[in-house]
């Protein structure tokens, strides 16, 4: 599956624009700051401390491989611009070490 595909935009209730789609490459920050903040507010998820930017880079790099290869399922919810929400599905095997952010 292709990086960036849309697979529904909706209006919410409050009038913000989302967009679910697989990720891209300029979904990093985004995709930094949200775990991050997950991490700080010290929610139940795998991380427990702040990542750096490269290791961000490096497991979104394989998350796109895998997407493109059809060994996952990765879907973002984009909302005004922001990616606020990720979560991913693998396909025949046990998940990878963060399997769901949501923010």
């Amino acid at each position: 599956m292709k990086s960036g595909k849309i697979f529904e935009t909706f209006s919410a209730k409050d009038g913000r624009r989302v967009v679910l789609r697989t990720p891209k490459w300029e979904d990093l920050d985004d995709l930094l700051e949200l775990i991050n903040s997950l991490a700080e507010e010290k929610a139940e998820i795998v991380v427990d401390e702040k990542l750096s930017r490269e290791h961000e880079a490096e497991w979104l790099s394989g998350a796109l491989l895998s997407l493109e290869k059809g060994q996952i399922f990765f879907l973002i919810a984009e909302v005004d611009g922001n990616v606020v929400a990720s979560s991913d599905l693998h396909v025949g095997r046990a998940p990878r070490s963060v399997p769901v952010r949501l923010a």
